[in-house]
């Protein structure tokens, strides 16, 4: 009888193990749908792999076509533009983002008002989507080029030709595109958590400030600047003052905003959380309702203040 079913059993049990214990965690450390995150992750991971492996398959054909190492690495620079990878990223994520933040926005703001939810999402909420989405497809191909780019250098110092360079790029020792995929699949899908649990924050006329909480680490050791930030307490429209282990100050909304660097984001778990007024949840739920709406239109109106004084700055006008 052949051994490979038990293996794949093994393995795929292994797995189930460990989803298990990052759903745990999550739920433990007040995230929703702990369950339904895991599987997202998971979802998200897959697609990304294909499309990193898509990336891999282009690079490794106009590789082989070419007549030699130095003439593939002439040719790398307009083998880059043509590279749609950032494009595909983005469409991905930009889905992904808008199929998951309203279910989980309106989960969070129960958490506060059980008789709320959310019908719709701000222009600021979706604007975000749309150019974080753009953002992170680019930093993702930036991030290939320079692995790949990377490698055709030592190759050519150590003078060696197309075969050598393409098993390195199919070394998933040193190319891992399923590795590299599930740390962003976790680090985006959580971040998806933070935006919705913002998005109910300031639709939810209740809630006035928030806090910043530290949930401990899950496979990977706390931040120490992150546990300073435990219990942390601002008004809900307002930014955390955050002390970056590089010495710089930063300025999230909330743990994994984009404003902070990779260092600080990666499979950082904290979360945030609204802090409520008594006195309005105690208002009937028709004038919670309208105070809600009139949150959104608020945030709206004053994101659309935003983005004109944006867009006057860059034209160079007062």
């Amino acid at each position: 009888m052949c051994k490979c079913k038990a293996l794949i059993k093994a393995i795929d049990a292994y797995i189930a193990k460990a989803d298990d214990n990052l759903s745990s965690a999550l739920d433990d450390a007040g995230f929703i749908k702990p369950k339904a995150t895991v599987k997202k992750i998971s979802s998200l991971e897959d697609r990304l792999t294909s499309e990193l492996e898509k990336e891999t398959k282009y690079f490794k054909s106009k590789a082989k076509n070419a007549v030699d190492l130095k003439s593939f690495a002439k040719e790398f620079p307009s083998l880059i533009d043509e590279d749609t990878t950032d494009s595909r990223l983005s469409e991905l994520f930009v889905k992904d983002f808008k199929e998951n933040i309203p279910g989980l926005a309106a989960g969070y703001i129960k958490q506060v008002d059980p008789k709320l939810t959310v019908k719709t999402i701000t222009a600021r909420t979706l604007a975000w989507a749309e150019s974080w989405s753009e953002k992170l497809g680019q930093l993702m191909k930036l991030d290939s080029h320079k692995e790949v780019e990377t490698l055709l250098t030592d190759t050519l110092k150590e003078g060696k030709g197309i075969a050598d360079f393409v098993r390195l790029l199919s070394d998933k020792d040193i190319r891992s595109e399923r590795y590299r995929a599930r740390a962003v699949a976790l680090t985006e899908t959580l971040r998806a958590h933070s935006v919705a649990q913002q998005e109910a924050l300031t639709q939810n006329p209740a809630v006035e400030s928030k806090e910043w909480v530290h949930t401990g680490g899950y496979r990977n050791s706390p931040r120490e600047n992150h546990v300073a930030m435990n219990g942390t307490i601002v008004s809900k429209d307002e930014p955390f003052t955050l002390e970056g282990a590089d010495g710089t100050t930063y300025y999230p909304m909330y743990p994994r905003d984009p404003v902070l660097p990779p260092g600080e984001s990666v499979n950082c778990h904290c979360i945030h959380r609204g802090i409520a007024n008594e006195d309005i949840l105690g208002l009937s739920l028709e004038e919670r309702k309208r105070l809600q709406e009139e949150a959104i239109k608020a945030d709206d109106e004053a994101w659309e203040e935003e983005l004109d004084a944006k867009n006057k700055a860059r034209a160079g006008i007062e």
